[in-house]
């Protein structure tokens, strides 16, 4: 099969790894090509799985993932996996030449989008890390988490939900018709992560007293520093909208949970295989495993 791999040399935006990777292509094996082709197509898998586990996904050897990053340049597997990360989490300062390069004067979901990088920029300056670190902390150290949203905070709820579970296996989104009693049968040593906006759904609330009551660590994602759900939080992110319109919180939020998320991959050892419930169309076991170097 033809490999077509473009050289990005003269392009300072691009990644290093993926410069690396262009540069060496030519002189890799077979083999190698194809972790290589796997890595420019989807850099996500290396940022999030062990070295075991792409070989697995990409049907080659845990060694041959680590001389690839040999080859490219790299020291080791980490090394590269750490760039990558790095590469996924920023925002390229270069990324302001997209509004000036053309004329965007009349084009609404620029401007829209533009709007939606301000607020995050100023989110991102009111960070406090050392928080931050906590809630990660709480998070790993949790035998069982428990998140909840209503409304629109739904979807960020369920967002995490699905990428945290994915993550660490031991994550349960809140459904109020089935789970009325399900804090009377958590671990000790188990978590709450509610979302709660402005206008601040009741149910979300009783659900925070009730859990301060069993001794639950609670982590509240809020609005304001004054919402009803702030009395009962352990720890508390903070998403600012500025008196930006409810539209704006969508991206600022799933932005934060994002971060969080990365912070959880970066400080455990790894993803393991896939809970059989997960199903999707295009499976791992898909990928062909007869590579040979």
């Amino acid at each position: 099969m033809k490999n077509n791999v473009k050289t990005s040399k003269g392009d300072d935006t691009i990644p290093s790894y993926i410069k690396k990777t262009e540069e060496q292509f030519p002189q890799l094996t077979k083999g190698l090509k194809k972790v290589a082709n796997h890595l420019l197509q989807d850099p996500t898998i290396f940022a999030i799985h062990p070295a075991k586990k792409i070989g697995d996904i990409i049907g080659v050897s845990e060694t041959m993932v680590i001389r690839f990053c040999n080859s490219i340049g790299y020291d080791g597997f980490s090394s590269l996996q750490d760039e990558i990360r790095k590469s996924l989490m920023t925002l390229s300062s270069d990324a302001s030449d997209i509004w000036t390069s053309q004329d965007n004067d009349s084009n609404f979901i620029v401007e829209e989008i533009k709007e939606d990088i301000k607020l995050l920029t100023k989110n991102a300056k009111k960070i406090n890390i050392e928080n931050a670190q906590e809630v990660v902390d709480t998070i790993i150290n949790s035998e069982k988490i428990i998140i909840s949203g209503y409304y629109q905070s739904y979807s960020f709820a369920h967002w995490l939900f699905f990428n945290l579970n994915y993550i660490l296996g031991n994550t349960s989104l809140y459904r109020p018709e089935i789970d009325a009693r399900v804090l009377e049968f958590l671990p000790k040593k188990s978590s709450v992560i509610l979302f709660s906006f402005y206008r601040y759904a009741l149910d979300t609330i009783r659900l925070a007293k009730d859990a301060k009551m069993k001794g639950i660590k609670i982590i509240a994602i809020t609005d304001s520093r004054v919402s009803p759900i702030v009395e009962y939080a352990d720890h508390i992110i903070l998403v600012s909208l500025e008196n930006a319109s409810i539209f704006r919180k969508g991206p600022v939020t799933l932005s934060i949970i994002n971060s969080l998320l990365y912070e959880i991959i970066r400080r455990i050892d790894g993803v393991e295989e896939i809970s059989p419930t997960f199903k999707y169309f295009i499976k791992e076991n898909q990928y062909d495993k007869k590579s040979g170097d």
